[in-house]
């Protein structure tokens, strides 16, 4: 059976939060099958996440990348005019194997992913925290924040995914990390993009705060 899929400008790790504002008619429709009746909720309301790689989160149907992630509603605030509040937590990775028609609102059949640890992770976790210490040092100094501790779980895949959150990076860097085949090379993925994000921030300082666009959605 096809799970409901939430095509999204969004890549969501496996164990990482997602706040979401639902409006639109299809994902209130696709809501209120994952969620269950307000009176028998459903006991685990999931749905699947993936990147948009063409298109947008409003109006027609999205191309999105193959490799997704399971979301697990966590938390949910109703309003009177249908909409919805909702903080979602990543689960399990998922390669998406077909789309059928977005009818009544979008689905995914999809295959599960394994997540092998890879070689040396002890040695790609060091490396990572090195990396992203000096890379949240100099993100801090630009931006007058304080500089959080970094912690990351023992565990290497969780470890990785943790690592991969912490970077403030572009949609196709994050996806490139979700698709990455173990803990041992996304780890190792997330130290060169943290090393090349510090060097280009020391070097050519922050980049250029673009405006909002008014009317954009959190769909």
């Amino acid at each position: 059976m096809p799970i409901p899929l939430f095509p999204l400008h969004v890549v969501l790790f496996p164990g990482a939060a997602l706040p979401l504002h639902v409006f639109e008619l299809r994902y209130r429709r696709m809501m209120a099958d994952v969620l269950g009746p307000e009176d028998s909720p459903n006991p685990d309301p999931a749905f699947g996440v993936a990147c948009i790689r063409e298109g947008y989160e409003v109006g027609d149907r999205a191309e999105t990348h193959d490799v997704g992630c399971l979301g697990v509603v966590e938390l949910v605030r109703r309003s009177p005019d249908g909409t919805m509040d909702l903080v979602v937590r990543g689960s399990s990775r998922f390669r998406i194997m077909g789309r059928p028609p977005d009818d009544p609102y979008p689905r995914a059949d999809i295959g599960a992913l394994d997540e092998p640890v890879g070689p040396r992770p002890e040695e790609a976790r060091r490396l990572a925290v090195a990396a992203l210490n000096r890379y949240l040092s100099v993100v801090a100094r630009y931006t007058s924040a304080e500089l959080p501790g970094l912690e990351l779980p023992e565990e290497p895949v969780a470890a990785s995914y943790s690592a991969a959150g912490l970077l403030g990076v572009d949609l196709g860097v994050r996806q490139t990390l979700l698709e990455a085949t173990s803990a041992s090379e996304r780890l190792a993925r997330v130290a060169a993009v943290a090393r090349s994000e510090a060097t280009l921030l020391e070097t050519v300082g922050p980049p250029v705060p673009r405006p909002r666009i008014e009317g954009s959605s959190l769909n």
